[in-house]
């Protein structure tokens, strides 16, 4: 099973964001210099940087001295949030429900797979929210 790289480069960026930040070396940062530094194409930057700004994450300021800041400190962030963030209204399983076989035998596993998968989506869920950014750092 694959996921697109757009969680790891999200708690990348937020990783990035808090280093600099506790060096104290900048006020935002831009979004170029997120992009060179992290090795991450600039468009797919600014994409993930803007899921980021929806989901709350991070702060965004437009101008010659704008760039991003965190929201809110690394401490209070999991890679649950991340996640939901950066896969926004995505299910995680994508069904093959669209058979020509009919009748209740069919329907029957159709369920099961539904309730496995949907089973699976809540413990990966729950193992996320259990690790904060910070848990990362330490």
């Amino acid at each position: 099973m694959a996921y697109s790289t757009a969680l790891s480069q999200g708690i990348s960026i937020l990783l990035y964001i808090h280093s600099l930040a506790e060096e104290d070396c900048f006020n935002f940062l831009s979004t170029k210099v997120i992009s060179e530094q992290l090795n991450i194409p600039v468009p797919t930057t600014v994409k993930v940087i803007r899921n980021l700004n929806n989901a709350k994450l991070t702060i965004a300021k437009e101008g010659a001295k704008g760039g991003i800041l965190l929201a809110r400190p690394l401490s209070e962030m999991t890679l649950l949030d991340v996640f939901l963030a950066v896969e926004p209204g995505k299910a995680l399983f994508k069904l093959h429900t669209d058979v020509a076989l009919q009748g209740e035998q069919v329907d029957e596993v159709k369920q099961k797979i539904v309730a496995s998968l949907q089973t699976a989506e809540l413990a990966m869920q729950r193992s996320l929210k259990e690790v904060r950014l910070t848990d990362l750092l330490d």
